[in-house]
């Protein structure tokens, strides 16, 4: 396997597990009543440490992982001089020590008390998630594109993240609606996740299309690898959107009426919004590898 497949994969792995920490544990502390975002947060206790865990793991490889794609391979993955080189003389170093940091950050806050940890874990993420921003194609460019983009790419990362990572715990919200102690909350729940999601799917449109606009210009068409992906992603996320749309607007008001197949409908669209998520995250692994102008 070479270092580009590697790397991609890590890529992968680690946005998919920063965004589900951000949107997840952001949704729980500020959205969700505490007496069932407790429960809750308790259930995905586990879930949230291997996260953070692999958000180490994997930043800790992508150094090595860019040091054998500049260098001449996989012995400079290894090479103290050329990972040096690379910390102290590259933007590529430099953005990577600020995520190294922001990935610390974000295991110190495993810490915190189990009320607290909910929204420490949460903002940390966010902050990793921000520290994305300070390599790729966002600051590749000079002038006010140069400070534009990486506003706009963190915009855009935190949008997509807080809609993606709070269809997990939203799961396990919806499984909350049969149990009549909880379901009150779960019904608050549900409404609140309903107007921000409004909200965070704007967001993430509009400043999705903003970064195309500032990378190759019109994102649709077949002329490169990198602009055949990109439109890809742009349907995946306008599936991903009409999904959300139909549990918003068809099975949610039907809650009142049938409450047990508009629940499960609600559950399986949301759970194909996740998939969907996925595949979204995975384009963006491989399309933000490759140059824009290539073929």
């Amino acid at each position: 396997m070479t270092p580009d497949t590697l790397l991609m994969a890590c890529r992968f792995v680690h946005d998919t597990v920063l965004m589900l920490l951000w949107g997840g544990f952001g949704y729980l502390a500020t959205l969700v009543p505490r007496g069932l975002a407790e429960p809750v947060a308790e259930r995905l206790t586990i879930f949230r440490l291997a996260a953070v865990s692999l958000a180490l793991v994997t930043t800790c490889a992508a150094l090595p992982l860019q040091a054998a794609i500049i260098g001449d391979g996989w012995p400079d993955a290894v090479n103290g001089q050329v990972l040096g080189d690379i910390l102290a003389s590259t933007s590529v170093g430099k953005a990577w020590l600020w995520q190294l940091s922001a990935a610390g950050a974000l295991a110190i806050a495993q810490g915190a008390s189990a009320r607290l940890a909910p929204m420490a874990t949460a903002a940390m993420a966010a902050l990793a998630l921000a520290s994305l921003a300070l390599s790729g194609h966002a600051v590749m460019q000079g002038g006010w594109q140069g400070v534009v983009h990486p506003l706009n790419d963190i915009l855009h990362v935190l949008a997509a993240g807080a809609w993606f990572g709070a269809l997990l715990p939203l799961v396990l919200v919806l499984a909350r609606f049969g149990q009549p102690p909880f379901r009150t909350e779960a019904s608050v729940a549900l409404r609140r996740f309903s107007r921000a999601g409004h909200w965070a799917v704007a967001l993430t449109i509009l400043s999705g299309t903003g970064n195309s606009l500032l990378i190759v210009g019109w994102p649709l068409g077949w002329s490169s690898t990198y602009q055949a992906l990109l439109t890809a992603k742009v349907a995946v996320v306008l599936i991903m959107t009409a999904t959300a749309i139909l549990n918003r607007y068809w099975f949610v008001p039907r809650l009142g009426r049938d409450r047990a197949s508009s629940l499960a409908a609600i559950r399986a669209g949301t759970i194909a919004e996740i998939g969907f998520g996925l595949a979204a995250i995975l384009l963006v692994s491989v399309f933000g590898l490759l140059d824009p102008g290539g073929k």
